[in-house]
């Protein structure tokens, strides 16, 4: 079976959608696939801003040569062919990807076309960066303050690229005959309800596929070294608490509240930011909130196991967030997840008593009360991670590929009737 895959940038370290496509290219070849790889690039993402705190790293064990470009190590049955062109920040270069890619696959005519992309929707369409009318109006809400939030429809509303990504969403949820996709992945029960809602997608057009769970829980062993070591790079004492924030997409994720409601905490929280964002704001805030020597930005890493095993829970205030694939992460390592209703994966966490999920991302009280709960003993971490693992069996890779193998041997067989009119 030769499975197409179209992404924009085939990177882990980019974000979720990057670090799952990748997992899957492989498995894919596991399971005996031959997978070609459609991008914008694949290279690794440069560091696009000063560097934000005097201990920051942009990798945890690679700091010196973090800037410099790393190659992905792929097994020979992955081929990825990169169609770099104008910038995908605007909507022409979104546009000029999305028919590249539409090329390329006709060209080539794979069995099936999967893509993480609205640039170029393919057979099966899996949003992993979320439904875009859904983004769009999470970060109007997101704004401070009424006339921030009507300054930023406003330029929405003028922003070329996020007028072409709902023209492409709109074209998404399309029939396969009006040349939509065969299927549309939702990564949870309410994406799919979000579609049916704003599009009225056709039911039969959506399937739940909810992404499975990656990481394997450590060891007591692996855990305990890696928790030593990560602490004493970054200058952290073993009595230290301490909360990781990961994600690019600072505002829409929350820092800012993650900032205040460590802030907030009784017990002197420290706060470790994984990722890229323009970080100017949140130092000032950090200043003024006295915080400079409880922060530390880490900068993007492909080392999370070491993070997660030195930090003591995951706190992330998101206004929008499709599934949450770092909620899963952070619980294979034991670690509690203090959240929001607008993480997508925000059900399995209230259900399994694993973490706290609030109302609102800006009732920093709450969060900063739920950090002050938290018991991290290292039996109590192994306990918890077990306990996610088993909790999780439901989301294992072999069901999910399972299940994922299964559609695509459905959506051969759609294509073999479809010319034929049937």
């Amino acid at each position: 079976m030769n499975i197409a895959l179209i992404i924009e940038h085939f990177d882990p370290n980019r974000g979720g959608a990057e670090h799952f496509t990748v997992w899957l290219a492989r498995q894919l070849v596991q399971r005996g696939c031959k997978v070609d790889v459609v991008c914008h690039d694949s290279t690794r993402l440069r560091h696009k801003f000063q560097a934000a705190h005097h201990g920051a790293s942009h990798d945890a064990r690679r700091s010196a040569t973090a800037h410099g470009r790393m190659e992905l190590e792929l097994p020979d049955q992955i081929n990825v062919h990169r169609h770099a062109g104008i910038k995908l920040s605007t909507g022409i270069g979104f546009r000029q990807f999305g028919a590249q890619a539409r090329k390329w696959c006709r060209q080539h005519n794979p069995d099936v076309v999967h893509s993480m992309s609205v640039a170029f929707a393919g057979d099966i369409y899996q949003p992993h960066a979320g439904i875009y009318a859904r983004i769009q109006a999470q970060a109007i809400a997101s704004r401070a303050t009424p006339a921030a939030a009507h300054w930023k429809r406003l330029m929405l509303g003028f922003s070329g690229k996020q007028r072409t990504l709902i023209a492409l969403e709109k074209q998404a949820v399309k029939i396969p005959e009006a040349g939509g996709p065969w299927k549309i992945l939702c990564l949870t029960p309410q994406m799919m309800r979000d579609f049916q809602d704003i599009y009225a997608a056709p039911e039969h057009q959506l399937a739940v596929l909810e992404n499975p769970m990656m990481y394997s829980a450590p060891t007591q062993e692996e855990l305990a070294r890696m928790r030593s070591w990560f602490r004493q790079i970054y200058g952290l004492a073993e009595e230290d608490k301490v909360a990781v924030f990961v994600g690019h997409d600072f505002r829409r994720k929350g820092l800012e509240w993650a900032i205040r409601a460590v802030a907030q905490t009784g017990r002197k929280w420290k706060l470790l930011v994984v990722g890229l964002g323009r970080v100017r704001k949140y130092l000032e805030l950090s200043r003024r909130l006295n915080m400079t020597d409880r922060i530390k930005f880490i900068g993007p890493t492909q080392q999370m196991d070491c993070v997660y095993s030195a930090a003591d829970a995951l706190i992330l205030p998101t206004f929008y967030e499709s599934f949450g694939l770092v909620a899963l992460e952070a619980l294979a390592f034991g670690l509690p997840v203090i959240s929001t209703r607008f993480l997508g994966a925000s059900h399995f966490i209230s259900s399994s008593g694993l973490g706290t999920i609030v109302d609102d991302p800006r009732n920093v009280a709450e969060m900063a009360v739920a950090l002050d709960w938290v018991d991290q003993s290292i039996s109590i971490r192994m306990g918890t991670a077990m306990k996610a693992v088993a909790m999780t069996s439901h989301l294992s890779p072999q069901r999910y590929l399972d299940r994922l193998m299964d559609l695509y041997k459905e959506c051969i067989a759609f294509k073999i009737k479809r010319p034929h009119g049937e």
